[in-house]
């Protein structure tokens, strides 16, 4: 077939390359925008079973409209499902905290910026205007207008009078003002320590921070809450940097009360950070966008460097970079247009996934191909009879490589989390693209180049070694050139080896077993922070960090309990007494357990502010029974047909809600709720009114308990990837191991080799954990998708080498013997395998530039697996063990490992058959 395909492209390379061109251009001109197509998040990947997406579900039926209450000042509410930007403003230098002035500041400009921000800003993505200029020309100045004014202090009736202030600037309908229809709007609502009902959740215990928190519609890693915290983020710095302050004012009467006023002015020493998880879900997407554009870049760079260091032909550089290139953007317009069709579903991380192993893999295939061009032409052979018996002879063993691989990263697509599945698919059809295009683009463009291919080796048919730009015996020559210049190294590698194998075996597994140690004590430290992705200077990690200094740290990511019972009566006047009551003893139940389970509040139908604030509702009679009615609403599902039927209680823990400590603290958190359900259940015998008592009776048996927010969420991932660690490695193992015994028909050695890349992954997890434990900073874990992208990577392209020099070893003990033949196949494999690791480790290493800590992580181990499997697991774990095995130093157990039979000194002496010089290898 390959010598077909070799006729084929010298007859007619140019065709070939138009049809490459215009299939490029066409789909990659077509192809549907990544923002249009892609899914966003983590947890929106979890199967649909899980516990929290089910707790979610049962949520959305309980309370569809996402509003746990109705419109008024005592509304309690807080969405789990929602997302939110706060504004923290905290004072440190003064022990009292917050002053009158400090209060009067968060009233009168955050809170009316914020609120014309609200009435001005639609849905929109970020980067789509110049958001200074819009603070200049809409938000200061109605901020500088509405001062002199009194605002209502309900928030409805606020809202409006800042609506019309806006509109009235340019006339009755606010269009030329920006005023945008309330459906159109993106933020929901604005909400300070002012609003009777939340008011005091935002004031922290020492008195000396508060919130302020703008309600979102949309879900944290929504694109479209980009315009929103662009402009959040420029009223802030405007604010805390004054710069311009007054001089865009648009009239003189405005710069007037400006200068007399000073109403923008920040109070001195008072700080103004940005938190929320709309905030952190802007910054994870912004990173993951500079980290795909720093892959990418870092990528082509990476490539060339080391591409002309390895060919000093400029040629030779731009062929495997048109045909790689092309690859990479067509694999993704490929992927683009499935997913618009509604064939697959993407991600936008799944990019740099693609790039960084198409292009890896792309280039070892040219560097494959054009090493056994370069042979043939030196043997003799014409530009055409070159490219066919290359074709011919290497095309194979491309195959077999790009088939190694395509079958371990392809068993991702059985693992349960969402994203694992798109990534094997989508990188394994990138394999595909790539192995063809080497196969046909890549031998047409070298046709057509011909001699020049080689420039400035240009001068005859036969094709010198010693041209180009870099001299031959340069150190770098010296390392990954495949002609005589290394042979001498590999040559002395190879005889140390035949002269003590066992030592040499020995000494390298030692010197890395300590490593593997690290790796197994270190296997489960794994870091599913959103906050632990990010760089320390992100604008939400700083907010996050001013948070949790002045307020719990889980008030960032409440844990919402639902308890389902079909026996709940809690709708109507009677069910809100009803539902008081039971609210009242659960919680009291729980508070006895708080300490031991490091829950810091507790809120529920009956303490709808917390514990830590009962009895701060105050006013009179008739705004008590308006706040317990909106208490009411918010923790008893009002809507058909689970009315009254679902309760919910709110746990706030001490701790990060995305760290490991408060994932294990979850399900302790969850038997104390049915604890609690079980003790009420006990005193059942004691009520007098038989209905209640027929309720409590049967709490235990007839509840349903359910968990989400952010940890229950983790807490699924972390069971959900747990369980796809261990199907990914047996299936990515076996996989890999069948590949290998169907092209080497040996199960023993197949079985080691195998082994031999698994305990060069343990290396790799070993040394990824030490190196980022001594890098400043508190050091989490590894991210939690590193070290299954790492094994499955690492298992399935490792391989690709081994299979390469398994395959030559073949060959060369045909006419060697067993031992001399491992060892020629050592020698002469060693420069164009080397030259193939490197490149691959370079285009891996391009990951280390991106900004989210866990593409570092991957980008490091994986370049530093590859040149472990290049520099150590190749060359010398492999040749010694099978120097070893073919000496018969494993005695009687030696048949059993795949021992050839051989004569006293380890080699036996070939028949004419295996002399055969003609023999085409597989690979050189």
């Amino acid at each position: 077939m390959f010598e077909r395909i070799g006729k084929v492209v010298t007859r007619a390379p140019i065709p070939i390359v138009l049809v490459w061109a215009t299939a490029g251009v066409l789909l990659i001109e077509s192809a549907p925008e990544w923002s249009d197509v892609s899914q966003e998040g983590e947890f929106t990947f979890l199967p649909e079973d899980s516990p929290s997406r089910q707790a979610e579900e049962l949520y959305r039926r309980a309370f569809p409209s996402g509003k746990d209450g109705g419109e008024g000042e005592s509304e309690v509410r807080q969405d789990p499902m929602g997302s939110n930007v706060a504004i923290v403003v905290r004072r440190e230098d003064l022990p009292d905290g917050l002053t009158s002035a400090d209060r009067e500041f968060v009233i009168s400009v955050l809170r009316t910026g914020l609120e014309v921000i609200q009435v001005t800003t639609p849905f929109g993505y970020a980067d789509s205007e110049d958001s200074s200029a819009y603070i200049n020309r809409r938000v200061r100045p109605r901020v500088l207008q509405l001062a002199g004014e009194s605002l209502s202090g309900r928030r409805e009736t606020r809202l409006e009078q800042v609506r019309e202030a806006v509109a009235g600037r340019n006339g009755p309908e606010g269009e030329t003002a920006g005023v945008v229809p309330e459906e159109e709007r993106i933020v929901d609502a604005v909400w300070t320590f002012e609003q009777r009902g939340v008011g005091p959740l935002l004031i922290s215990p020492d008195q000396k921070s508060t919130l302020v928190v703008v309600d979102v519609k949309t879900e944290f890693l929504d694109r479209e809450n980009g315009l929103l915290l662009d402009r959040i983020e420029a009223f802030v710095n405007d604010i805390v940097t004054n710069r311009h302050l007054y001089e865009k004012a648009e009239s003189d009467e405005l710069a007037a009360q400006a200068d007399s006023d000073d109403v923008l002015k920040l109070p001195a020493n008072l700080e103004l950070a940005i938190s929320g998880s709309a905030t952190v879900g802007r910054d994870m997407l912004r990173a993951e966008k500079q980290s795909t554009s720093n892959t990418e870049r870092w990528t082509k760079v990476l490539v060339i460097v080391l591409l002309l260091l390895i060919y000093r032909a400029p040629l030779l550089v731009v062929i495997p970079l048109l045909t790689v290139g092309l690859t990479v953007e067509l694999t993704m317009s490929l992927l683009l247009h499935m997913a618009a069709l509604g064939w697959i579903e993407v991600f936008s991380a799944l990019r740099i996934y693609v790039t960084v192993v198409v292009y890896g893999a792309g280039v070892d295939f040219c560097l494959f191909l054009i090493s056994r061009y370069r042979e043939e032409l030196h043997a003799g052979a014409s530009f055409d009879d070159a490219i066919s018996r290359a074709l011919e002879r290497v095309g194979i063993a491309l195959a077999t490589s790009a088939g190694t691989s395509i079958a371990g990263i392809g068993m991702m697509m059985f693992a349960e989390f969402g994203k694992f599945p798109k990534a094997g698919f989508s990188i394994s059809f990138g394999l595909l693209i790539v192995l063809c295009c080497a196969l046909t683009l890549t031998p047409a463009l070298l046709r057509l180049a011909g001699r020049w291919a080689f420039w400035p080796d240009v001068r005859e048919e036969r094709i010198s070694a010693q041209k180009g730009w870099i001299p031959m015996t340069s150190a770098w020559s010296l390392l990954v050139s495949d002609r005589p210049w290394t042979e001498n190294i590999w040559t002395r590698i190879a005889s140390i080896i035949e002269r003590r194998p066992g030592r040499v075996f020995l000494i390298a597994v030692a010197a890395m077993t300590p490593f593997v140690i690290v790796a197994c004590v270190n296997y489960n430290r794994l870091s599913y922070g959103l906050l632990s992705e990010l760089q320390p200077e992100v604008t939400s990690v700083v907010g996050a960090k001013a948070v949790q200094e002045h307020f719990p740290a889980g008030i960032t990511g409440v844990t919402t309990v639902l308890l389902k019972n079909d026996n709940f009566d809690f709708a109507g006047t009677r069910g809100l007494r009803d539902g008081e009551k039971f609210a009242e003893a659960l919680t009291a139940e729980l508070a006895e357990q708080a300490d031991n389970l490091k829950i810091a509040d507790i809120r529920s139908q009956s303490d709808p502010i917390g514990i830590k604030n009962a009895g701060a509702i105050q006013g009179s009679l008739a705004e008590r029974n308006l706040a317990r009615k909106f208490a009411h609403a918010t923790y008893v599902s009002s809507t058909e047909p689970l009315a009254g039927k679902v309760v919910r209680v709110d746990l706030v823990f001490e701790n990060d809600p995305f760290t490991r400590e408060s994932i294990g603290r979850l399900t302790p958190a969850e038997d104390a709720v049915r604890d609690s359900l079980q003790a009420l259940e006990d005193r059942a015998a004691g009520i007098e009114d038989d209905e209640e008592r027929a309720l409590y009776s049967s709490l235990t048996e007839e509840t349903e308990v359910h968990v989400l927010g952010p940890t229950a969420s983790l807490r699924d991932l972390k069971q959900v990837t747990d369980r796809d660690r261990v199907t990914i490695a047996v299936l990515v193992s076996i996989a890999v191991y069948l590949v290998l015994i169907a092209l080497l028909g040996k199960p023993a050695i197949s079985l080691y080799l195998i082994a031999s890349v698994v305990f060069s992954f343990l290396v790799t997890l070993g040394v990824t954990h030490c190196v980022f434990m001594l890098q400043p900073g508190t050091y989490n874990g590894m991210d939690w998708k590193a070290p299954i992208f790492v094994f499955t990577i690492l298992v399935a392209m490792g391989e690709d080498y081994n299979v390469l020099l398994m395959s030559r070893v073949d060959e060369e003990q045909r006419k060697l013997g067993p031992v001399k033949g491992v060892l020629a196949a050592l020698t002469k494999t060693g420069g164009i395998i080397s030259s193939c690791g490197i490149i691959m480790a370079g285009t891996f290493a391009s990951l280390t530039t991106g900004t989210l800590t866990g593409i570092v992580q991957l980008g490091f181990a994986l370049a530093f697996g590859v040149l472990l499997d290049t520099f150590v697991v190749r060359p010398i774990l492999v040749p010694s063990y099978l120097v070893l095995l073919y000496q018969g130093r494993f005695g009687r157990f030696g048949r059993w490992l795949g021992a050839i039979e051989s004569g006293e000194d380890g080699d036996h002496k070939p028949n004419g058959d295996e002399t055969d010089a003609d023999a085409p290898p597989q690979m050189s």
